[in-house]
């Protein structure tokens, strides 16, 4: 997105960033009793029962890719042949769609089930990480997942590609109202610069819009809560490398939440530096790094979910027509979805324990229903944000 310069687009910015200001300001007072109030009355069932028809995993991984449609990753001359050989393993959601058509608005709709602001619409390239959080955390007092399993006493972690430290992320740094000056308004307004496809340190190709946590304010204000949850992915691809068998029930958490870089989620074609992207970096990674974790989930009661945050609007896989391709694709909108299926079809694969490999469910999906979906399974029944709408993907393990 083009950078907004000039007297008129700073004083644009500028009063976008002071109005978040004034509502991060009253919002905040009531922020974490709204959160916590929230999270005090929720439902939580015992890990035996069922919700929606959900079963219970112990583990429950979700793994999310970037800007590609259905019908380019799973068509017939789909480059992510890794990918596709997956889907006679698992269970296959043709009709699973992003929310938005942008990558923030998709991630935050995920993690806590709340709509795209005026910032998170635009990926907040034109603010900077502080005010961005402000404005997430004003919708419903930025309760997320994360609040609820560790209101649950369930372990989680989100695992960041490319970083090298617990909790990296970029500025994040209040503003300084009593100087009116430039510098005095710097935080409010000056872009992120953390946006992956470079080969600069230190980000290089992790990017602050797909890392959806840090835009929470009790999570990105609260330093040994963010370390002890946001970890570089190496920490878990070194244990992965180990071989499953010298881990235990507590090396993979309850609930992960995995982001690939720019370059290995298929997002930069080609990656920064030169070398190939798109779907062929993206099914590389996955093809390194996919066989022993899902080795271990098969034989410890979890869920893998890979799916993408957003459709790439236009693309179909060489030139053919997506409703040609595998049954359930339907060129319409989704009816079923809360959201309609504004971020574009893109598909989803559950794989784990217990699913009817090799089965499609046509019915259709987008990020409110798996967060309804992963709440279900943990015994959290009151649902975030719009999640409470969303229809549950009971038919995907009722086969």
């Amino acid at each position: 997105m083009r950078r907004i310069t000039g007297g008129r687009g700073l004083r644009v910015l500028l009063g976008v960033g002071l109005a978040v200001v004034a509502t991060a300001t009253v919002a905040s007072a009531g922020a974490t009793s709204l959160a916590s109030s929230t999270l005090r009355t929720s439902n939580l069932e015992t890990a035996s029962s069922v919700l929606e028809g959900i079963p219970h995993f112990a583990h429950v991984v979700v793994l999310t890719e970037e800007n590609k449609d259905a019908s380019a990753t799973f068509g017939p001359t789909s480059p992510a042949t890794y990918l596709n050989s997956l889907v006679s393993q698992g269970v296959f959601l043709p009709n699973y769609y992003g929310t938005g058509h942008v990558s923030l608005d998709n991630y935050l709709a995920m993690v806590s089930g709340q709509p795209g602001n005026v910032l998170s619409n635009s990926d907040c390239m034109t603010v900077s990480l502080w005010t961005c959080a402000q404005a997430a955390s004003a919708f419903d007092g930025g309760a997320n997942i994360g609040d609820q399993l560790d209101a649950a006493g369930i372990s989680w972690n989100s695992w960041m590609d490319g970083t090298s430290t617990p909790c990296f992320h970029g500025p994040y740094t209040p503003p300084d109202l009593s100087n009116p000056s430039a510098a005095g308004v710097e935080s409010i307004v000056e872009p992120d610069p953390y946006q992956g496809d470079s080969t600069a340190a230190p980000a290089y190709n992790y990017a602050d819009r797909h890392n959806p946590f840090i835009y929470f304010t009790n999570f990105i204000g609260n330093q040994a809560r963010c370390e002890a949850h946001q970890l570089p992915f190496s920490y878990l691809s070194n244990a992965l490398s180990g071989g499953s068998s010298t881990w235990t029930d507590t090396t993979l958490p309850g609930f992960s939440f995995i982001t690939p870089d720019t370059c290995h989620d298929g997002h930069d074609n080609p990656c920064a530096g030169g070398s190939p992207g798109g779907l062929v970096s993206l099914d590389a990674w996955l093809s390194a790094n996919l066989p022993p974790l899902l080795q271990y989930l098969d034989t410890h009661d979890g869920l893998l979910v890979i799916n993408f945050d957003e459709s790439d609007p236009g693309v179909s896989a060489g030139g053919v027509n997506e409703s040609a391709l595998v049954g359930g694709y339907t060129p319409s909108a989704c009816t079923s979805c809360v959201s309609v299926g504004a971020g574009g079809r893109t598909g989803a694969l559950l794989l784990g324990t217990g699913l009817a490999a090799g089965t499609t469910d046509t019915t259709g999906y987008d990020h409110y229903s798996l967060l309804r979906t992963i709440e279900d399974s943990f015994g959290i029944s009151n649902y975030l944000g719009l999640a409470a709408l969303a229809k549950p993907m009971t038919a995907a393990f009722s086969s």
